[in-house]
């Protein structure tokens, strides 16, 4: 046995000073780099790590850029890989430079030819000059056929004007979001004229954001957006919880949308009536809504939804510390219950020819009607499921057919909130 053993060959010896080849496919390497794509030091150790790795995680090392990235030559050949373009105030911009910089930077070299790939547009914090000569870039930003995004933050503009020619130089523009704008003109309550037909053509959203600070600047935007084929091209509505234009926003839009948020605050059911297509509802109750008893209204709203035939998904977000301490109603997921699921109505008499048996339920095609509480930190596990075995008491019809659905999110400024409040601070608040 021991002379078999020497005779017999050698195994192969691992030489690890050798290039280790990598065999997966490349999609499948696409998909794992793509969970890491927000760690810059993790995406460059890939680039180093082997040629396939390097040629995945350059785009996405490269997709979001400042636009100061433009200027530099060393970095020319990596602008092909952008597709997220930021262009936000810094220091050196101090002392009503914008315009200086931003000139500086982006012309000669923001063009559809350096940067192919640009589809989304991010501006935050740039003044009124500065706005006014990224106007003047408006042949160049007409260029771009892939940019179809563009979000708008805390910037400030000269007039209403100014505004409408920034989203109008993106022919492809599909989504918007507003944060806070305002302009400098002393008229802020100006509206477009009706018989207008400046700024007609352009845009036709799919998706719009609107998170107003100032109310009287937003309303004649949304004004004019109504005018402009983004009221038939509409699908996606999004109110944020802090926006104060909740209801003021709704009375806009209507038919064409398909997926609305909005916040309970000031809702009222005849606001709905245009929205007859909605598949989901996100509806975001504060704690406010429940010092004013605005939550007791949540089940009127609902009730009269044009929708029954077309809603899927119904999701109410809710502060979960408001309903320990604050409290509310007890039987509003109840009355709802008894909406959603229970007995429809028949609308015709049985002894009636040609008579139709009603769906089992009003909102037939509903799918999942989910309960999001928001808390200030960790919900304890003994919490989450006392939670949950209340709420399904109360919507036993929902948990019978399987289509409740309970959830816990982490909202950060609940801490803040409850902080304000003496005697209600949570457990995990934030204390500055």
């Amino acid at each position: 046995m021991v002379m078999d053993a020497l005779a017999a060959p050698a195994p192969p010896v691992v030489d690890f000073d050798k290039t280790v080849k990598i065999l997966f496919p490349f999609e499948l390497l696409a998909h794992i780099v793509g969970y890491i794509g927000d760690d810059n030091d993790a995406l460059r150790n890939l680039c180093l790590s082997s040629r396939a790795l390097h040629a995945i995680s350059y785009p996405l090392l490269f997709a979001l850029r400042d636009f100061r990235a433009l200027q530099y030559a060393h970095l020319k050949p990596f602008l092909p890989y952008v597709r997220e373009l930021r262009i936000s105030w810094k220091p050196d911009m101090q002392r009503d430079r914008d315009a200086e910089v931003l000139a500086r930077s982006l012309q000669p070299y923001l063009s559809s030819e350096a940067t192919p790939r640009l589809q989304k547009l991010i501006i935050r914090g740039i003044s009124a000059d500065g706005m006014a000569y990224l106007n003047t870039l408006s042949p160049a930003l007409n260029s771009f056929a892939s940019l179809t995004s563009l979000l708008l933050n805390e910037t400030y503009h000269r007039d209403m004007r100014d505004v409408q020619v920034l989203i109008t130089s993106l022919p492809h523009l599909a989504h918007l979001s507003l944060n806070a704008l305002t302009w400098i003109s002393p008229d802020f309550n100006e509206c477009p004229d009706s018989e207008s037909t400046e700024f007609l053509d352009r845009p036709a959203l799919r998706s719009l954001r609107v998170s107003p600070v100032y109310p009287s600047c937003m309303l004649p935007l949304l004004t004019w957006l109504a005018r402009t084929p983004t009221a038939c091209t509409l699908q996606t509505l999004e109110v944020p919880a802090t926006a104060r234009i909740g209801p003021d926003a709704l009375s806009h839009f209507g038919q064409s949308v398909r997926h609305l948020s909005v916040p309970m605050r000031g809702l009222r059911p005849t606001l709905f009536e245009k929205y007859t297509s909605l598949e989901s509802l996100d509806v975001y109750v504060g704690i406010d809504d429940f010092l004013t008893q605005q939550y007791a209204r949540l089940p009127e709203v609902v009730e009269v939804l044009p929708c029954r035939g077309t809603l899927r998904n119904l999701t109410i977000h809710i502060p979960h510390e408001a309903t320990v301490t604050v409290g509310g109603p007890s039987d509003v997921f109840g009355r709802l219950d008894d909406i959603l699921f229970g007995p429809a109505k028949a609308v015709n008499d049985e002894a009636t020819p040609g008579h139709e048996e009603s769906p089992p339920f009003s909102f037939a095609m509903l799918r999942e009607f989910k309960i999001v509480f928001q808390t200030a930190g960790m919900a304890k596990m003994q919490d989450r499921e006392d939670t949950d075995w209340c709420e399904r008491l109360q919507m036993w019809r929902a948990s019978e057919l399987g289509k409740l659905a309970i959830a816990f999110e982490r909202d950060e400024t609940m801490a803040y909130a409850f902080a304000c409040r003496p005697g209600v601070v949570p457990k995990n608040a934030i204390r500055l």
